[in-house]
């Protein structure tokens, strides 16, 4: 059995850190909480996103003017492998899949998906995305943050479906009506 080791605590700590950095970007990406996405990058970070290579205050406009035409966006993180080079920096590669839908507002980037084959009456496009985030993490004032990511792509499904969500679900929403602020604010509604 390994003896638990103060280092070891500290690396342990550290990687939970990266993860909660990686995983509040999607929260922040998911739910258009800017703020949350931009936190997760140190200022002088550097994105490359395929449609978007270059600093982060471009990342946000791009991304933000991207997103206004997806009804949906739901990142869903699996395999995470951290590795350290040193006490500050470390590189993370995070399986991710990304579901996306759009609907008719949203034809330029349709095209994007489907190519020349007309969006059908009463269908949305559902995009699954399947990449890696490749990260440099740095820590600095004791804050871990991306420091350059590169986006991966392994894969791009895109398929016309009909519009199944009911009324009475609690549907997802890309703003604060979405039931994750209900239960932080402790509303009542989310309580029952």
């Amino acid at each position: 059995m390994d003896s638990v080791t103060a280092e070891g605590l500290k690396q342990l700590l550290n990687k939970e850190r990266i993860k909660d950095n990686l995983v509040s970007y999607c929260r922040g990406v998911d739910r258009r909480e800017w703020d949350l996405v931009r936190e997760a990058y140190h200022p002088d970070a550097y994105d490359d996103h395929g449609g978007y290579k270059g600093n982060v205050d471009g990342f946000m406009e791009w991304l933000e003017r991207r997103h206004q035409t997806i009804e949906q966006s739901m990142h869903f993180l699996g395999n995470c492998k951290i590795d350290f080079l040193s006490d500050t920096v470390a590189v993370a590669e995070t399986y991710c899949v990304a579901y996306q839908r759009y609907g008719h507002e949203a034809l330029e980037t349709i095209k994007l998906w489907l190519g020349d084959e007309p969006l059908q009456e009463g269908k949305k496009v559902v995009v699954e995305l399947l990449c890696r985030y490749v990260d440099r993490m740095e820590c600095r004032q004791g804050v871990w943050k991306i420091a350059s990511r590169i986006v991966a792509i392994e894969d791009v499904k895109a398929d016309q479906q009909v519009d199944r969500l009911q009324s009475i679900w609690a549907l997802a929403k890309r703003d604060r009506s979405d039931a994750l602020w209900q239960m932080l604010a402790g509303s009542a509604d989310a309580k029952r």
